[in-house]
C-alpha cells in the first residue's frame, strides 16, 4: 500500500526531530519493526559494557578470557563471507518483489490482444470486445480489494462496483 508523506515534509521544517517524528509515523516504517529488538539490544549492551568496563565487577583474569572469547568469535566471522551473504538476500528480496509485481495480472496486453482477434467494426464485435474488456476490469478490481487498502475503501461491497461502472 503507497501512502504519501509529500504534504507533511513540505508542512515542516527539516530539523533532526522532524525526521525523527516522520520516521517513527510511517507505516511501513523499518524502525516501526525492529524498535522493540533495538530497545532490547541496546539496553543488554549497554549493561555488559558496564560490567566489563567497571573495575570492581570483573578482575583482570576474567577480562582477559572475555578478550580471547570476542577474539575467536572474530575470527570465526571471517570463515563467512557477509557481503556476499548480504547481496544473496537483497537479490531473492528483489527478485521476490519483482515476482509478485510480475503476476498481477495487468489488463492492457489482454486488451490489445483482444481488440486485435475480435475484428469488426460492427455493433456486435463493439459490444463483445467491450463487455470482455469490462469483465477483465472487473475481475482486476476484485484482486486489488484484497491488496490495496485504498481500493478495499472505494470497493466495499460489489453494488459499489457497480455504481461506479455506470450501469
Amino acid at each position: 500500500m503507497t501512502i504519501s508523506y509529500n504534504q507533511d515534509l513540505s508542512k515542516t521544517s527539516t530539523t533532526f526531530e522532524n525526521f525523527v517524528k516522520l520516521q517513527l509515523r510511517w507505516r511501513g516504517s523499518i524502525w516501526k519493526s525492529v524498535m522493540k529488538e533495538l530497545f532490547i539490544f541496546s539496553i543488554a549492551f549497554g549493561c555488559i559494557t558496564v560490567i566489563y568496563r567497571t573495575e570492581h565487577v570483573l578482575d583482570k583474569e576474567n577480562r582477559v578470557f572475555w578478550d580471547n572469547f570476542a577474539e575467536l568469535f572474530d575470527q570465526k566471522l571471517n570463515y563467512i563471507p557477509l557481503t556476499f551473504m548480504l547481496g544473496f538476500f537483497v537479490t531473492i528480496i528483489v527478485n521476490r518483489w519483482n515476482d509478485i509485481f510480475l503476476n498481477i495480472g495487468w489488463v492492457d496486453n489482454t486488451a490489445l490482444l483482444i481488440a486485435t482477434y475480435i475484428r469488426g467494426s460492427d455493433e456486435k464485435s463493439r459490444i463483445l470486445r467491450r463487455t470482455v474488456l469490462r469483465y477483465m476490469v472487473l475481475t482486476q478490481a476484485i484482486i486489488f480489494r484484497d491488496i490495496s487498502m485504498q481500493v478495499k475503501r472505494r470497493f466495499m461491497h460489489l453494488e459499489t462496483m457497480v455504481a461506479a461502472g455506470g450501469h
